[in-house]
Formats: C-alpha cells, structure tokens, sequence
C-alpha cells in the first residue's frame, strides 16, 4: 500500500462516484415492486487511497452499521499489510526477516502471492520491493534510472522461492529480503469486505478499493452497476464503459504512481529488468475474485500484450483489456465490448 496520495487515487475516486456507479437499463425488478431499497454510501482514505463501499438494503439503518464495521474490518487488515506501519506484520517481518505466530490474514496473502508468481513465472513478484526502492532512491537522487550494475546488485534479493511458510511462521531466506504486497493486498481487502457485507445480508454492493472494484447485484432502482474504464491518458473519460457482472475488475496502469512526467518510468517493476516495462500503459483485468483481478492487472503490463493475452484466454472466468504507450486497445475474446 502506499503512504500518501498520489493522483491517480484522486481520479479513481472521481471514477467510484460517476462512472463506475452509473445505472444500468435492466428495469426494475419485483423485489423494488414489493419494497423500498435504499443506498447508504460512505468514504474513507484508508490503505493510501479512497475506498468507497455503496450498500443497497430496505433498510438504511441496517446497511449503514454494517458498512461501518466493514470499514472496521478494513482498517485493520490494512494494519497487518502496511509495510510503513511500524506496528503492522508485513514491517515485522521486513524489519527482522521473518515473524512467528503471523495472522491467518498474512499467511493467507502470501500463499496467494506464492501461487501467482508461479503461475506468472516470477514476473509477480511480492519480494520486488529492494527493485522498486532502488529505483526510487535513483530517481529521488539524480532523476534518472539506476545503472545495471546497481540492478545486478540489487537482483539477487528478489524471487518469491526465498519466501518460507511453516504454519504460521514466514521467513524470508535472504538478509536483506523485503515484501510489498501494494499489488494483491487491496484486492484481498475488498474481497474480505464483501463477504463481511454478504454474511450481514448486504448482497447489493459496490465497493472501490482505489480502482480494485467489486460490484454485486443492483442499485436501488434496480439497474445494474456499470464500470467505467479510465483512458490512461485523459482522466476526463473512458475508454470503455459495462455492465457490472459476476465478477471482480482491476486496473493497473503507468500513470498510478510514476518517476517521470511521460510515464515511463514508474511503480511498476519488472523483476527480469529491474525497472518499468515499456510496452503497456495500463491493464484491466476481470476475474473471478478482486484479489487475483488485483495481481494479474499489475502482472500483465509486466508481461505484455502477447504474453498475457495468451495467458488471460488460458484462465477461466477471467479477460482483459489492455492498452499500449500509443493507446492500442486489445481485448481478449470475452472482455465486454
């Protein structure tokens, strides 16, 4: 997560209160006929950006309660996966390299990262961090990228094989190993969110987790949720806008969190490099769930069109839009047109 916000977070939020919350054209269904719903809405800035929960429920008083202890919830998970949080458990574990006794929450996470960095071959990466804070401090010192000796340097600090998990005991098997989990812990948040909602009866919801996005059932008239799909380089529409699904949707981009003004350097680091990949600007992802939405969006601006298309089409239940430095948009077969 990060620790302040950044731009992109203001137009994410600009997307949770128009677009991504615009009505559908289903009509209103019997349930709408037979009783009153009503949409109670909150924001807060938690996890570095502005998270968003819009609940649909007869009763408003009902939906309210259990949207502020959602936030509850999320205030503390954020707590376990901060890696600024002096107290949380990911700084613990990045401090001293390894924490015994670590929540189901933080095991459960890195699992997951484990499992994605097998699937996308190493290229997510949760233990990128020395990568990412290398380039920082290059950029933050003399504006410019670090040098290949610096990376080379740096490199054998990174890969997901150096992660131990013993119960709930997790170790990092290199000194000076470090863990983010920026590209997966929003995700596993909102999903945590919305099972919370869904177990106090809360089915009709809309969550923004900062452009992490979990939309469920209708809107109080009935219509679906749409989505609307930033343009990476004109926050003042969309590329694309559909109907809400089944399904969980994520966007990672170029322009989220960047070093230089034409984004081609920025937060997004392949682990093969060790600096920005340069064919796309942003990625899209829907998936079955927003945690895996979550990484493959970061994952396939790291892979890039050919090889994550092949990959999104390989994967049930998940399609992708994704689009390059020139603004070439590319679907795979079932992404909404």
């Amino acid at each position: 997560m990060k620790n302040k916000l950044t731009r992109r977070d203001f137009i994410k939020f600009t997307a949770a209160g128009t677009g991504a919350l615009a009505l559908g054209a289903i009509g209103i269904n019997k349930l709408l006929a037979e009783s009153e719903m009503k949409i109670y809405e909150e924001t807060q800035v938690l996890l570095g950006t502005f998270v968003t929960i819009k609940a649909v429920d007869t009763d408003e008083k009902n939906a309210r309660n259990m949207v502020r202890s959602t936030f509850d919830e999320i205030s503390r998970l954020s707590g376990v996966f901060s890696r600024f949080d002096s107290k949380s458990e990911l700084y613990s574990l990045n401090k001293a390299g390894q924490i015994y006794g670590a929540s189901n929450d933080l095991v459960s996470i890195m699992k997951s990262s484990i499992q994605y960095s097998e699937l996308t071959g190493g290229l997510f990466d949760v233990t990128a961090l020395p990568l990412l804070e290398l380039n920082q401090e290059s950029f933050n010192q003399k504006n410019a990228p670090p040098a290949s000796e610096e990376i080379n340097s740096v490199k054998p600090l990174v890969g997901y094989q150096n992660i131990k998990i013993n119960g709930n005991d997790i170790s990092l098997q290199k000194s000076g190993a470090r863990i983010t989990l920026d590209g997966i812990a929003v995700g596993y948040i909102v999903d945590k969110a919305a099972e919370l909602l869904g177990q106090g009866d809360i089915n009709n919801v809309l969550i923004n987790g900062g452009g992490e996005i979990y939309p469920r059932g209708i809107k109080n008239d009935g219509n679906l949720w749409k989505i609307g799909i930033a343009n990476p380089r004109d926050n003042s529409n969309y590329l694309s806008v559909i109907d809400s699904g089944n399904w969980a949707i994520s966007t990672s981009g170029d322009y989220e969190a960047y070093f230089t003004d034409d984004y081609l350097y920025n937060f997004i680091i392949d682990p093969r490099t060790g600096v920005s990949p340069t064919e796309l600007a942003s990625a899209t992802v829907i998936a079955k769930d927003t945690l895996c939405a979550d990484v493959l969006s970061t994952a396939c601006i790291i892979m890039g069109k050919n090889d994550a298309l092949s990959m999104i089409e390989n994967l049930p239940g998940t399609e992708a839009l994704l689009v390059d430095k020139n603004m070439n948009c590319y679907r795979s077969s079932g992404f909404p047109a």
